[in-house]
């Protein structure tokens, strides 16, 4: 069996269509139909649907979504299952903010559990998947990763590295009614260097900003970071000098340089290289 009759066996019949060109019609339809939902609860001046919305930009839509789903099949061998996508539509149902929103989708959707499972689930599961492997792929991100390495080794020999950031976190333990509530954990890929989209978010946080209190805030304090990074950074950085070892996120590569180390504060230069785009990638993906 060759890879096309693979592929082709792979896709579900609606996926097979529309990635052959063949009757989008359907599905179109129902994007229409949950965009309309979220045009009519956007608020201040707008166009009307027609015009923030025109057909064409609803096929696109739809046929990107397709495309998400043939690249995840054609690159790393994942098959959207039934039982994904039935997941998928309980979380929705159980972890939506909007349930009142909701309600008006599926209602726009005739309440029709396959349908809603098709259009809206269902792109949910492909695009969380597919950057997931992306973000993972050590194939892909083999150069960054070099980089990264040798921005290492340029700081271990004292040598001057460019575009560095400052840092410093708070060791001591936040107050209690300071305390943030714990993020919902978000799914990863079990690699042990990888952390979550939350330890990402925070370490972007407070590279943009090189010292919080200048602008009047608190530093931010290091048990906010993902535990694994908070393991990472104490086991490395235990003196002024010290350098870690190339700490991969889902964006990208960190090192980081002990600057200052006190009872209850660290202070450390940071390095941040990127991983490739996953938009750029996709993009570069064969269209349908």
């Amino acid at each position: 069996m060759n890879k096309t009759t693979v592929l082709t066996a792979l896709l579900l019949p609606a996926q097979l269509a529309l990635a052959t060109g063949v009757d989008i019609a359907p599905l179109c339809v129902d994007r229409a139909a949950i965009e309309r939902v979220y045009h009519e609860h956007r608020t201040g001046t707008k166009p009307s649907f027609e015009l923030a919305m025109p057909a064409a930009l609803l096929e696109k839509l739809v046929r990107e979504d397709a495309k998400k789903e043939v690249v995840l099949a054609r690159v790393y061998g994942v098959t959207i299952t039934d039982a994904m996508v039935s997941a998928e539509a309980g979380r929705i149902n159980t972890t939506t903010r909007a349930p009142e929103i909701l309600t008006e989708i599926k209602a726009a959707l005739g309440n029709d559990p396959v349908r809603f499972a098709r259009t809206m689930a269902r792109p949910f599961v492909v695009e969380r998947l597919l950057r997931e492997k992306f973000q993972n792929d050590d194939a892909l991100h083999a150069p960054q990763r070099r980089e990264a390495e040798q921005a290492r080794q340029s700081l271990l020999a004292k040598l001057t590295v460019p575009e560095t950031h400052e840092v410093t976190w708070q060791l001591t333990t936040r107050p209690i009614a300071e305390t943030p509530s714990a993020p919902a954990p978000v799914a990863g890929s079990g690699k042990s260097t990888s952390y979550s989209v939350e330890a990402t978010a925070q370490v972007a946080q407070v590279l943009s900003s090189p010292d919080a209190s200048v602008h009047g805030k608190e530093k931010p304090y290091f048990e906010d970071l993902d535990p694994q990074l908070q393991d990472v950074l104490r086991a490395q950085l235990r003196q002024p000098g010290d350098v870690s070892a190339v700490i991969e996120l889902p964006s990208g590569f960190l090192v980081f340089q002990a600057k200052e180390k006190t009872d209850d504060t660290l202070a450390a230069t940071s390095i941040t290289i990127p991983k490739r785009s996953y938009e750029a990638w996709l993009a570069q993906q064969p269209e349908l």
